[in-house]
């Protein structure tokens, strides 16, 4: 029996791979785009700009008015809870007084502390007092006068 080597026997030396050619490539040389004209870049610029910034105004002024509105609501809810202090206060007031103008407890007092007496009919006297107004009406100015007596006259 005939034995090989088993030495080499799956090996191979060297490269094993196509040797590809590559053909050069023509060289394209690149269009160049014309350059824009920087004034009309700066232009653009500015426009994007305006609007940032007219964007930015927009938001600042409509945040105030939120603001004034929330402050001035803080000051209404204030202000409607004073009010409702200031009648549970002038509702105690009206109860008090209530109870102090009681005729009956005036009257017990002004006898007891003041030594005061019921009047009688017989002790009560009128007196015919004649108002202001009526008094006034009577007299006679002199610009009144002038008046009767150019009215005489005509």
């Amino acid at each position: 029996m005939v034995m090989a080597s088993k030495k080499n026997r799956y090996t191979t030396q060297g490269n094993v791979a196509y040797k590809v050619e590559v053909e050069d490539k023509k060289k394209v040389k690149k269009v160049e785009k014309p350059k824009k004209n920087t004034n009309q870049n700066i232009k653009a610029k500015l426009k994007v700009l305006r609007f940032i910034v007219f964007m930015f105004g927009l938001t600042i002024f409509t945040l105030s008015r939120f603001v004034l509105i929330y402050n001035m609501n803080t000051e209404l809810r204030d202000l409607k809870h004073q009010v409702k202090q200031i009648q549970k206060e002038n509702e105690n007031l009206q109860v008090s007084l209530a109870v102090r103008n009681n005729i009956k407890k005036i009257e017990k007092d002004a006898v007891n502390k003041y030594n005061m007496v019921n009047p009688k009919a017989e002790d009560v006297k009128f007196v015919d007092v004649k108002l202001l107004s009526s008094v006034e009406e009577k007299k006679v100015t002199a610009y009144k006068l002038f008046q009767k007596f150019v009215g005489f006259i005509h």
